[in-house]
This record gives structure tokens, sequence and C-alpha cells, in this order.
């Protein structure tokens, strides 16, 4: 797979599923290391699951990963992705 964001639903160990958002990736803008990582917003979710054991189960690609030139343009990118993601989520699978 392509270093990407993705829109995915995340399931944990309960059973439980929530609507969420992934990067899959190098993180150019941030870190110049080249190491792939794995990064996941959950959507409304107040917990610590630190160590815990979550299952990503990926509904859609949403675009590719890139630099950006700045922590504010990545954040204002961020912030699409999440709302990209959520309305792609929420519109059920015939959006997908």
């Amino acid at each position: 797979m392509a270093a990407s964001i993705c829109s995915f639903v995340m399931a944990t160990l309960d059973g439980v599923a929530y609507r969420s958002v992934t990067n899959i990736g190098v993180r150019p803008t941030v870190d110049q290391s080249g190491r792939l990582r794995v990064e996941t917003h959950v959507f409304d979710f107040d917990r610590e699951v630190y160590g815990a054991g979550v299952r990503l189960g990926f509904v859609q690609r949403i675009r590719d990963e890139r630099a950006f030139d700045s922590l504010d343009a990545l954040t204002a990118q961020m912030e699409a992705d999440c709302a990209e993601a959520r309305a792609r989520l929420s519109a059920g699978p015939r959006a997908l």
C-alpha cells in the first residue's frame, strides 16, 4: 500500500466499532527518519487505549501522503481529511 490517508472503522477487542481516520506513511512534514508509521485518530473517543489490541478495517483511501510547508498547513489538511472521512463514513456504503 502506498503512503496514504484512509478512512476506516476501528474495532476494539470488545467488538465495538468506532469511526476513525488513519495515516499510513512516513510523516514527511515532521519526521525525516523515513520510518513507516500507522497513526489513527478515533472520532468522538476519549478512552486510554495505548497498549491495547486494536483491529483496523480499512474502508476507503482519501489521498496520498505529502509534505507540507508548515505545521499550520498540515493541521488544516488534517482537519479537512477528518471532515471528509466523517462524511464518507456517515454516508454509508453507497457513498464509498
